[in-house]
Parts: C-alpha cells; structure tokens; sequence
C-alpha cells in the first residue's frame, strides 16, 4: 500500500477519540539516563530523575515478583498464536484495522510497532496512516531502556540484532513517545484493570513508566493490541508492569480498561 499520498481523505471523526495536543519537539534526544537535571528542566522534566531509566535500573529483585506466574501463560499464550491459520490472522488483522483506522487518523502522531508474523495486528495499519498525513513512530529496542523511536517508512525496515524488524531511519530518542496522542502496545494478554503480558523483555514497560514520570497535561491513550481470547479478568503482573488504558481486539473492538 502506498504511504505517499497525505491528500488523501480521513475518515469520518469518532466523536469518542482523543485528539494530540502540541508538544515542543526536541531532535534526537539523548537518551534520559544521560541527561543532566538542567537538561532535564530545560526539557520539562524536572520532576525526573535522570538515572531511573538507565540499563540497570528495572534489574531488582522486585522484578521477581509474578514472573515464575508469567512464564507459563507465556509459553502457551505463545503456542496459541503459532497455532492460528494464516487465514484466521488475515481475518483479525483486518477487523483491527477497521477499528483502528478512522480513530488514529484523527491524530497527529501515533507510536506503533512493527508486529511479527503471529500478531492481530498487520503493518498495513501503519502503511494507511501514513497515507492519511499521520506521523507515525516505532520502536528500536536499546537495552535495559526504555524504546527510542523512528518515523515509520516502509522503505526503511531491516531485521535488527534480536532478529525483529526495526526502523533504520534516524533515530527520535526516546522522549518522543510523548509526542504521540496514541501508544499502540503488542501484548499477549491483557486484563481488564489495564495489565499486560509481554514477552519478558520489559522495554514496554519502561516506555509507559516514562510517559506516566512526565505527567503529561494530555495523556496519550495506551491500547494493547490482542486477539479476543487474550482479553482475561486478571493476569499475572508484578510492582513494575505499567498498565495501559485500552484494549483492541478482532471482535471486541477498541474498549476503555479501568
């Protein structure tokens, strides 16, 4: 699909979407824990301590709590989505977009990822924003950090060290995340007080951690991307896993968590 007409119509406003508000953009920013605090002030962040989210810092032993829980709702959450038809994935990937698409193109930037090959979500959601005149950012994982963001181009994508496809244009730093109205978050399942279950790494949850810290006038809406039988009443979750606000799903559609 192509990404290069911006002329193109939006669809039709859903009156229940948030729109973005104006944040002053910062090129390139370094990463936090490298910041000084007049750096910090300079940038509207004097509330954050500029080694919380250096490599290292979500490493406790707090991080322990819920995971020996996690792994196995990992492992056959996993199995699950390895099982699914490719036709049954085309067949969610579509109804996603159908939810997703006329709320996001209301906005002037949204934060998406690139999904693997067994997600619900498909990249042909990002290749339509774009389309629409919508900015949109995905991530590139750094280490024990939160995600550093690049403008998403279909031209622009290569497999990365982890063997996952990241971005190969220039990098935003990681406080661009605040710049986004919308945070589309990959997970394999999510519960309705908002907790995910990722895949272990914790980079998502250093990301929300960070847009929480920054106590934005606007906050932007989190939306955990699942299938419909991934949407439970609790999953495992321990002190550091940030929820998100919002749930898609192929039949459920986008709903409000607690």
């Amino acid at each position: 699909m192509s990404n290069t007409d911006d002329t193109a119509d939006r669809p039709e406003e859903d009156a229940g979407v948030p729109h973005g508000i104006e944040f002053e953009w910062h090129a390139a920013d370094p990463m936090l824990a490298d910041l000084t605090p007049d750096q910090l002030d300079e940038l509207g962040f004097s509330n954050l301590d500029p080694g919380s989210f250096g490599p290292g810092s979500f490493d406790s032993g707090a991080e322990g709590l819920g995971e020996e829980e996690k792994w196995p709702w990992r492992e056959r959450l996993i199995a699950a989505r390895k099982a699914r038809s490719n036709a049954d994935r085309t067949v969610a990937r579509n109804k996603v977009l159908a939810h997703l698409a006329a709320p996001l193109a209301e906005v002037d930037t949204v934060c998406a990822f690139l999904p693997l090959a067994s997600e619900p979500l498909g990249i042909e959601l990002l290749d339509l924003l774009v389309k629409f005149g919508v900015t949109v950012l995905v991530p590139v994982v750094t280490g024990a950090a939160p995600l550093e963001w690049s403008a998403y181009s279909p031209d622009e994508i290569a497999v990365g060290r982890l063997g996952i496809s990241e971005p190969t244009g220039a990098r935003l730093g990681e406080l661009a995340v605040l710049e986004a109205a919308a945070v589309l978050v990959p997970a394999l399942a999510v519960d309705r007080q908002g907790y995910r279950l990722g895949r272990g790494g914790g980079h998502y949850d250093r990301t929300l951690a960070l847009i929480e810290m920054a106590n934005l006038d606007y906050a932007p809406a989190l939306i955990a991307v699942v299938f419909d039988d991934e949407l439970f009443d609790e999953v495992p979750s321990g002190v550091l896993d940030a929820p998100v606000t919002h749930v898609v799903s192929p039949d459920g559609g986008l709903k409000v968590l607690n």
